[in-house]
């Protein structure tokens, strides 16, 4: 039984003419010229689906074939070569890689390629925000521009994770990713790319700052879990970004300010309600402890506690009755 090639169910080429490859190909990446050295030996196969806001590829050319970027990059690319080899030439420097070797192309560099006959490649294409995203959620900052070296060091993560990501999204049988796998595979990449990459990153201050920032705001929701306090308050009172604030939740709590504070919220309410007694009912309650869309309370108290609010109250009333008295 042959093994499917990566990616089959998400072809979007398979030609032996060469202004075919040229306009499919640039529609999936940027546009460019395609040369063949010799155009009857040439043929072209692309395979591509999206990932979050990024693209996973499968390409080979059969034939040498020459690929020149019409405009600088507006995008990282990543690339593994499974066969044959390539000649990677960008403003700042050149690079041949082969079978099992790799490369990074950063934005704005202008590009040429040329394949030899025969060459297989797996790539992933990173959009400029995305990877800055990224950089932001591990708490770091370049200490220049984010450019990467077309060299890939020994030992660097990403390409063993991008052959990783092509094999998840082929065990998929139906040929439809999750949005939500796509968007995990994207993140996975890109901390590989910024961690691994042969790049200096600081961790800044503000990573801390935003970790000293997160515990101010919590203990005050904590005080007061009905304030009205936005974000935007919250970080100012704290002395830094909303940014730098929300990055430092997500360090340090693993979630968002404003999940925290509903999460302080539905705690009071489920204090409330294990303790209420003959006239107090879950509506009173909710609205007491912020909630004024009574159906979603009730949504999120069940995610959060397995049972709904009247089955606490309930639960608390009988307690109160079976208690014995003097």
């Amino acid at each position: 039984m042959r093994t499917p090639v990566p990616l089959h169910r998400y072809t979007k080429l398979r030609t032996a003419d060469v202004e075919e490859a040229r306009s499919a190909a640039g529609r999936v990446m940027s546009p460019h010229r395609l040369r063949a050295a010799r155009p009857r030996e040439f043929g072209a196969r692309l395979h591509a689906v999206g990932i979050g806001s990024s693209t996973l590829l499968y390409a080979v050319y059969h034939g040498e074939a020459e690929v020149t970027a019409l405009a600088p990059m507006e995008y990282y690319t990543l690339q593994l070569f499974l066969a044959g080899a390539a000649d990677v030439v960008t403003d700042y420097g050149r690079r041949r890689a082969g079978a099992g070797q790799a490369c990074v192309i950063s934005p704005g560099e202008r590009l040429r390629l040329r394949f030899a006959p025969g060459t297989v490649q797996v790539a992933a294409k990173l959009p400029r925000d995305v990877v800055e995203r990224g950089c932001s959620r591990l708490g770091a900052e370049p200490a220049g521009p984010l450019e990467f070296g077309l060299a890939v060091p020994d030992g660097a993560p990403w390409p063993a994770l991008l052959r990783l990501a092509v094999d998840t999204v082929d065990r998929f049988d139906t040929g439809i990713l999750p949005p939500a796998t796509g968007l995990e595979l994207e993140r996975v990449l890109v901390s590989a790319l910024l961690l691994g990459q042969h790049h200096e990153l600081r961790f800044r201050g503000g990573g801390a700052r935003g970790y000293r920032a997160a515990g101010i705001a919590a203990e005050a929701l904590e005080a007061d879990p009905t304030s009205p306090a936005t974000p935007e308050q919250l970080a100012r009172s704290a002395g830094v970004s909303v940014r730098t604030l929300q990055e430092g939740f997500r360090a340090r709590f693993g979630t968002t300010v404003t999940a925290y504070h509903r999460g302080v919220r539905l705690e009071r309410a489920h204090r409330m309600l294990s303790a209420a007694g003959e006239t107090r009912t879950v509506a009173d309650i909710a609205v007491e402890c912020g909630f004024f869309h009574l159906g979603r309370f009730a949504h999120d108290y069940r995610l959060r506690y397995g049972k709904t609010p009247s089955t606490t109250l309930h639960a608390s009333r009988t307690a109160d009755t079976a208690a014995p008295t003097g």
